[in-house]
């Protein structure tokens, strides 16, 4: 493929999280391929030095940045991109990207991270509970439970904008919007026509392992420890699996809560690291039996499941969103009812009563990995889809 010269385009977190690193693994990935890359970065932790009438006139610019619209526009022109990938723009972004990409001829991916075209909030979760509110009874449910920040000002404004641009129809003016999983398509089709909806996964530079070194002594859960990542779903199963060992790293909100929890039941089985760096979180999951991801929410497209597949580990994960389609039952893991502890507890016994199944799946996690999200398949399917829509 002919070398493009293409705009990355993203709002960054005032907390760093996956859409960034995914953000920044796009850059890198073209990059390497000879592509001329630049970015245009937006970062939230902006609005920290603003004074109150400048914030006000932030939350105006979530409809439309003027600031941005000029700076992306002479971007476009000063290094000739033909194309525009947009990762978040909100805040600050603000749909102004698309305007300023299609006034300049180019065409326009966006990446959806979350879900924020269906629910302003971008996780479609509301008192620790999944909800789909906004989906059956419209954006000023958003408003009514405040479910952004915790604020009805700011949830209104971001409601008011998502309302706005599909009553104008600026989410047509995007030319391929990229998913990473059938159920985030079947979503996003609700509010997107479908032939511009392409499914891409994300990648990871971890290499495959040998599984036969593998020491299988241990299961593990590995996410930050907080509520709607089932930290307490795994706690509880694992309570009555006192021969089963649970490894658990990072850290979070109920890091003591759930610590507490393991003493006060005096659970000698279950053992809490930390956080680890990336070496010594891969060695771990590569050792152990399987990974444990009882999440209580819709998810993105978890990284943690990704390199679990890298290193030859199957995945008992939760049978909701898109984990439940990322793991496909007694393929390359297991799936359990979300929220029950009891299933959980049925699937971990599994494994242990059918270690010929479980070997199996092993083996299929690794297909998985290096047939779907090696950096070379993820190059080749990003470039399919950049030709498929470029005049």
């Amino acid at each position: 493929m002919e070398h493009l010269h293409i705009l990355i385009v993203h709002n960054r977190y005032q907390l760093a999280g996956g859409e960034d690193t995914v953000a920044e693994n796009e850059e890198n990935l073209l990059k390497r391929y000879g592509h001329h890359v630049y970015h245009y970065y937006r970062e939230n932790s902006e609005i920290l030095k603003m004074n109150v009438f400048q914030r006000a006139l932030a939350g105006l610019n979530s409809f439309f940045s003027i600031k941005t619209y000029k700076e992306i526009r002479k971007m476009i022109a000063d290094y000739q991109i033909e194309i525009v990938h947009v990762h978040n723009t909100v805040p600050l972004v603000s749909c102004s990207v698309y305007y300023a990409a299609k006034a300049s001829k180019c065409a326009i991916v966006q990446s959806i991270h979350n879900l924020r075209m269906i629910c302003p909030s971008g996780t479609m979760v509301r008192n620790n509970k999944i909800c789909k509110e906004c989906l059956r009874k419209g954006l000023y449910c958003a408003i009514k439970h405040k479910c952004y920040r915790g604020s009805r000002a700011q949830s209104a404004i971001l409601a008011a904008s998502i309302a706005f641009h599909r009553w104008i129809r600026t989410y047509k003016k995007v030319d391929a919007y990229l998913v990473t999983t059938k159920f985030n398509y079947e979503l996003l089709n609700k509010v997107v026509p479908k032939e511009k909806i392409f499914l891409k996964p994300y990648y990871s530079d971890s290499q495959p392992r040998d599984r036969e070194s593998k020491k299988r002594e241990y299961y593990i859960f590995v996410s930050r420890l907080e509520y709607l990542k089932g930290i307490y779903i795994a706690l509880e199963a694992f309570s009555h699996l006192p021969d089963q060992k649970l490894i658990v790293l990072g850290t979070g909100p109920e890091e003591d809560k759930a610590r507490a929890y393991v003493e006060e039941r005096k659970l000698s089985n279950i053992e809490f690291l930390g956080f680890k760096g990336k070496k010594e979180m891969l060695d771990l999951m590569y050792h152990a039996k399987a990974l444990v991801f009882p999440t209580q929410w819709f998810e993105g497209f978890p990284m943690t499941i990704v390199e679990s597949l890298a290193v030859g580990t199957p995945v008992i994960g939760s049978d909701i969103g898109n984990v439940g389609t990322i793991v496909r039952n007694h393929v390359n893991g297991l799936t359990f009812h979300y929220n029950s502890s009891r299933d959980l507890i049925n699937k971990i016994l599994f494994f242990e009563k059918n270690p010929e199944e479980a070997r199996r799946m092993e083996e299929e996690a690794q297909n998985d990995f290096i047939k779907t999200h090696t950096p070379e398949n993820v190059y080749e399917r990003t470039t399919e889809i950049y030709n498929s829509i470029r005049k």
